[in-house]
């Protein structure tokens, strides 16, 4: 997390945010190593291959990220790592797919951080198997009550200002209410599409953002946003509530579809034509 503004840098990772709203870069703080395969949903998204923010596989084709890690990137070479464990490694099962497109929200705010959320969608599908499988959307306007558990991971840096991690950590926060939320920012700046999570030194922090906070099995809660510095007394992590964004992520994989996959059923309806002249 950050302190106060929201800066997005090219090589460790937009992530959290400061009371200011500004996006930097965050990563795990009081976290300790994944092992292997624990997390295959896990995406690494890079910019000219350095880590700019984590991801969330959830189907073969599509990464859900924050939307500060995509604003403005229109035109720069963006890639999704899968099935990794170690950064500066190609680990067994490890894939790396080009971001062809992707779909920041239309009602996205840089100043509040409002509808930070984003989707991104890989050149071809990846392959699933033991390092990458993807992880379930919640039911809509899904809530999680205080003190649930939740598992956030990424490479982001272990304490505030510091270095990423070269292993993909992990790290148990509790959800924690939105009153009491509002309280610690103020009551406008936490808003009911976002939900907040902390434990004591624990936190995501730079080099984090975008990646997914799950705090029921086999489901994306959140994604990481913006909070006042990482695993900061007294402050909250604060998540892009997926939950609410269900329709939002389903019409735009509908409406979006690959090119190849336009062709192929294409090329399935013309020879379904030509076998009915026959």
């Amino acid at each position: 997390m950050l302190t106060l503004a929201v800066l997005t840098t090219f090589f460790i990772g937009s992530g959290h945010c400061n009371l200011n709203f500004t996006t930097e870069n965050e990563r795990i703080v009081g976290g300790q190593d994944a092992t292997p395969g624990e997390f295959p949903y896990q995406v690494t998204l890079l910019y000219n291959s350095n880590l700019m923010c984590g991801g969330t596989l959830i189907n073969e084709s599509w990464v859900l990220s924050a939307a500060h890690c995509c604003f403005g990137r229109e035109f720069e070479p963006l890639s999704a790592v899968m099935g990794n464990h170690k950064l500066n490694a190609v680990d067994s099962g490890e894939q790396t797919i080009n971001i062809n497109k992707y779909f920041v929200h239309p009602a996205y705010n840089s100043k509040t951080i409002e509808n930070d959320i984003c989707l991104l969608r890989l050149a071809k599908k990846a392959t699933l198997g033991n390092y990458v499988r993807t992880i379930n959307l919640p039911q809509k306007q899904q809530e999680y009550q205080p003190n649930t558990v939740c598992n956030c991971t990424g490479w982001g840096t272990t304490s505030e200002g510091g270095a990423i991690s070269n292993i993909l950590q992990k790290v148990q926060l509790k959800v924690v209410s939105a009153n009491t939320c509002k309280q610690q920012y103020t009551p406008e700046a936490i808003v009911n599409t976002m939900m907040c999570a902390a434990d004591s030194g624990k936190d995501s922090c730079q080099g984090d953002s975008g990646g997914p906070l799950v705090c029921k099995s086999g489901e994306v809660s959140g994604i990481v946003s913006w909070g006042y510095g990482c695993a900061q007394a007294g402050y909250s992590g604060v998540y892009t509530k997926t939950s609410y964004y269900i329709n939002w992520i389903n019409e735009t994989i509908t409406n979006n579809p690959n090119s190849s996959s336009l062709a192929k059923v294409s090329h399935l309806v013309f020879i379904l034509a030509a076998l009915l002249l026959l």
